[in-house]
Order: structure tokens, then sequence, then C-alpha cells
């Protein structure tokens, strides 16, 4: 695990303790993680980032790929101190200075976040698109993504758990002060957004999180938007971002980590 600064702020980067491999292309995963927009850091998110640099290794080895991944969490300013457009910004940036300071194409990085990162994770894809979409990521990854700032939940949605009404409600109006009024959205809410000109984009949810309708939106969205490449992966019965459970925990966290590594490797391979 390697710390550096950029933006006033700490990222790590986490690569893998084997030698690297000869000639192997090298691949990142860029992490953005969740917590309300307001909480959390990549330290937090270390040994998940490690479990899901080592099952997309694995994978690799089952497709015979020569490849060396490494993961790179990624931070940004929170709320209440700063608010939108202000953190979408920041991972832009960051995903930038990997570009330019660190040597990767577009077509090494996977973006990937979960809850508030998640949803930062597509406004960043819109940002790109929108003012150079030559610089988009090869693809996208988000679990559980808060990307609806309506605050509309499906009372049918069913029964929900980790995350609740309040916090989710707390976090929306902190994060967009001003959502009430839907003019200002932009991309604080990509489920409002023309999805088209994305990459792949897999989408984790999961039943019991208060979030679920979130995923369902978007998928729904990019569909009526033409986008034919995404994928939604549903998994029943278990809560807001499951795969971040360590296994002793919830052991079907494994099987999460396993979808997303699956996704992952299989863009990566696109590019050899």
């Amino acid at each position: 695990m390697e710390s550096i600064e950029f933006n006033g702020l700490e990222h790590l980067w986490l690569r893998p303790k084997t030698t690297q491999k000869n000639n192997a292309k090298r691949l990142v995963v860029m992490y953005v993680h969740g917590g309300a927009f307001s909480l959390l850091s990549p330290r937090f998110y270390s040994f998940y980032g490690v479990s899901l640099g080592a099952a997309i290794e694995r994978e690799f080895v089952t497709l015979n790929s020569n490849a060396q991944l490494d993961v790179f969490l990624a931070n940004y300013h929170k709320t209440p101190e700063f608010c939108f457009p202000k953190q979408p910004e920041d991972i832009v940036q960051v995903y930038k200075y990997l570009l330019t300071q660190k040597g990767l194409s577009p077509n090494q990085v996977i973006l990937a976040g979960d809850s508030a990162g998640g949803g930062l994770a597509m406004s960043a894809l819109l940002r790109l698109r929108d003012s150079s979409a030559n610089l988009l990521p090869l693809a996208a990854i988000v679990s559980g993504p808060f990307v609806d700032l309506s605050g509309s939940v499906d009372p049918a949605s069913g029964q929900n758990c980790i995350l609740t009404r309040s916090t989710a409600e707390a976090a929306r109006v902190v994060y967009h002060p001003t959502c009430s009024d839907q003019s200002t959205w932009a991309d604080a809410s990509p489920v409002h957004c023309h999805l088209s000109g994305l990459p792949p984009v897999f989408i984790q949810a999961a039943t019991l999180d208060y979030l679920y309708q979130d995923s369902v939106r978007l998928k729904e969205k990019a569909k009526a938007d033409g986008v034919q490449d995404w994928e939604m992966d549903v998994n029943e019965e278990v809560p807001h971002v499951f795969s971040l459970f360590p296994s002793w925990i919830l052991p079907y966290s494994k099987v999460g980590i396993r979808k997303m590594a699956a996704f992952a490797a299989e863009q990566f391979q696109r590019t050899e």
C-alpha cells in the first residue's frame, strides 16, 4: 500500500506483492468510496480494495491474461464543508492525474465506486463524455449507486437495511443544497441525464438496499437511451453494498466481488 497526496487529499495505491510480470500490460481500477458524501476514506476501503484486486487477478489467470492489476483508491472532499459540484470535479481531476502523471491511457482504467462513490463515478463519466469523450475510461462498475436526487423511493420496494431513509435524505440535501430545484441537478442525478455515449457499466444491486430503485432506474434510463452494453446484477436478500462486508460477516460478499471481478477482467481482455 502506497499513500500519495493530490489535490490536498490522501489517495492510496494497492499493488500486489508478487514480482511484476514480464511484458505485462498495466491495468488500474480507480475506486471511489462511499459514505453518504461525508464519511469514510480510502484507508477504510483498503481490505476491500485488496480483495477486489486479488479477485480480478484470479480472473486474469482463468483468461490466460498477462495483465498486471493495481487498485487506486481515490479520495474527494466531503460534505458539509464542500457540496456539489466539488466532489465530481475532484474525481475527474484524480482520473486525469492518472492519465497525465502516471502514463495511463483511458483503456487501461476502469472507474468504480459504491453508494455515493458510485454516483460520483457516474457523474464523472458524464462530465468526461461532455468535455473530452476521448478520455472516457474503458468501463465502469457501480455498486448500490446513489444516482437519483428526486428522493422518491417506491414504497413497494420492500424491506431494506443498513442505509435508512433518513440517512439517504440527509446525504441528498447536504450534497446538493438546492436539490428541491430540479433545474439545478445537472449530473448530480445521473438517472435524469442522457446516458448514451458512455462506456460499458456494470451495476450491482441488492434487493434489501434502500437505494435498490436507484439501480433499477439507472438501468432503465440507459435502456431508454439506446444503451445495450450495460449489465445489471441483481442480488436477492442482501443489503446495501453487500460486497463491502468481510466474508466472515457476510459470506455472500465473495459472490459479489467475484461478479465484479469477472466483468472487469472481461473488459480489460478487450484491450489485449
